[in-house]
């Protein structure tokens, strides 16, 4: 009940995005990344039977309540709703994300208090004079109670540093200004990759929304929408392409999000179910090289199978996000994208049948492969 309540309390949430989250650098390695009405009595049995390794996890849900430690073993036999579906992702920042050093109009002229400061795209200013703040009217307050005196808390991935400066009074709103740009949420293009239709568990992108180094953005909550892909930029050598889409919050989210880490996206799945296939997943054991499919959307919201290759399989015996590297061999695919791109992660990778996995990266050296991650390590978020 505590979880539903949560859920219910985020679906306020309504503001137009277009993006793609950012590329993640791995040596040659870039990431590829550009979410229910039905009664839970009706949805397919669902079967699990566990290996014997198994390890412990805590949690909150919106990184604000406490869910209860649970052990997590890796799933042989498991039955999913299949996804594929391009989803729109807006994470809700743990903070507020720089964009830019900006410069303040003041009586004196235009002042800079961040200019020597060591700050760059991507960190995170998490809190001001010890006060943790998630909007720009948030730091006006805490600036106007110490006259402008500030110490900063900005991170930079796992780093977290300290900065003392005085804020200037802006002549047009006689407000205190740090000279940052600012933003909330991080929006980008996505693929849905599964449901559980046991708990209404989903995931997605099967990697981390991070800016730096691969470590995941710490976010307070997020939600995903329905997305239209309109085309796609072609990859080549050297630069990974993109698929061209759009989402609105005009009819509400689908989904919410409690979870951004290595493994992707997780959270509950609140949309309409009904479309979506049942399809049971295959433990990591199972996965073999040799022939498979992607379910992935390229044109419009309508995923479609494309054949691949699994050219190398990893024997992982504790959780990792390259499992698997896979080839695209679909000449329809490859004539419309040039192979794996950027909005395409999370798309499930199929073989004999069964769910084995999701799309992770590219490769930038040749955007016909890329990384894939066991589909086991997904069911354990």
């Amino acid at each position: 009940m505590k979880r539903f309540l949560c859920v219910m309390m985020l679906l306020f949430v309504a503001v137009a995005a277009v993006g793609y989250f950012g590329l993640q650098p791995e040596g040659e390695v870039w990431a590829a990344t550009a979410l229910c009405d039905s009664d839970p009595g009706e949805a397919p049995c669902v079967t699990r039977d566990y290996d014997d390794a198994t390890c412990e996890t805590t949690g909150k849900l919106f990184g604000i309540f406490e869910l209860e430690r649970k052990e997590a073993r890796p799933v042989v036999e498991h039955s999913v709703l299949l996804g594929g579906t391009p989803l729109g992702i807006s994470l809700k920042l743990d903070g507020l994300m720089i964009t830019a050093k900006s410069g303040v109009v003041t009586e004196d002229g235009t002042a800079s208090p961040m200019d020597n400061a060591d700050v760059t795209f991507g960190d995170v200013l998490t809190t001001v004079n010890g006060v943790k703040v998630d909007s720009a009217d948030s730091i006006s307050e805490i600036l106007e109670m110490s006259d402008g005196e500030a110490t900063l808390e900005i991170a930079r991935g796992a780093q977290m540093r300290t900065f003392r400066v005085q804020a200037v009074k802006d002549t047009l709103t006689s407000k205190y200004k740090l000279g940052l740009m600012l933003q909330e949420k991080i929006d980008g293009i996505g693929t849905l990759t599964f449901v559980d239709p046991a708990n209404a568990r989903f995931g997605c992108l099967g990697h981390p929304i991070a800016v730096y180094e691969n470590v995941p953005v710490d976010c307070a909550y997020g939600t995903a929408y329905p997305a239209y892909i309109t085309g796609a930029v072609k990859g080549k050598i050297g630069k990974a392409g993109q698929l061209e889409g759009s989402f609105t919050r005009a009819d509400g989210p689908v989904a919410v999000i409690d979870t951004n880490n290595k493994f992707g996206n997780f959270g509950y799945y609140t949309g309409d179910a009904d479309g979506l296939t049942e399809i049971a997943a295959a433990s990591r054991e199972e996965v073999s090289p040799g022939k498979a499919q992607i379910y992935s959307t390229v044109i419009g919201n309508e995923p479609e199978l494309y054949d691949i290759e699994i050219i190398k399989v990893e024997r992982q015996d504790s959780p990792d996000d390259k499992s698997m590297v896979i080839r695209v061999t679909d000449k329809d695919l490859l004539a419309r994208t040039g192979g794996i791109v950027q909005g395409m992660s999370g798309s499930p990778i199929i073989q004999d049948g069964k769910l084995v996995g999701a799309v992770t990266h590219v490769f930038t050296s040749d955007p016909t492969k890329g990384f894939g991650i066991f589909i086991d390590w997904m069911l354990m978020q």
